[in-house]
């Protein structure tokens, strides 16, 4: 595993998700609960940013359908065979990085 940094924790309000091109891999980063999540950016339905779509607590809503996923686990709350990647995310100051196999 390799760690990256990805923004600065005052990039990402409270509540409020963004993409980020990562080593060459699209990254959807979230701010919720005070702590920072990452899955991968793509939704498997019809390849919707999940960085763009809208957060409801943990749960990120994609933009284009409509699928939901649990930020903290990538687990789709529509289908069960549309789970998305996480990755270990960690602050160091005023940073955010995320690990990336």
């Amino acid at each position: 595993m390799a760690k990256y940094k990805v923004c600065k924790t005052s990039d990402l309000a409270e509540g409020q998700g963004n993409k980020y091109e990562v080593n060459g891999q699209d990254i959807a980063v979230y701010h919720v609960d005070g702590k920072f999540w990452a899955t991968a950016d793509f939704c498997p339905h019809r390849g919707g940013s999940l960085g763009y779509g809208r957060l409801d607590g943990k749960t990120v809503i994609c933009p284009s359908h409509g699928w939901q996923f649990d930020i903290t686990t990538g687990e789709c709350l529509n289908n069960v065979s549309g789970e998305v990647n996480t990755f270990e995310v960690s602050v160091e100051g005023d940073e955010v990085y995320v690990e990336l196999p």
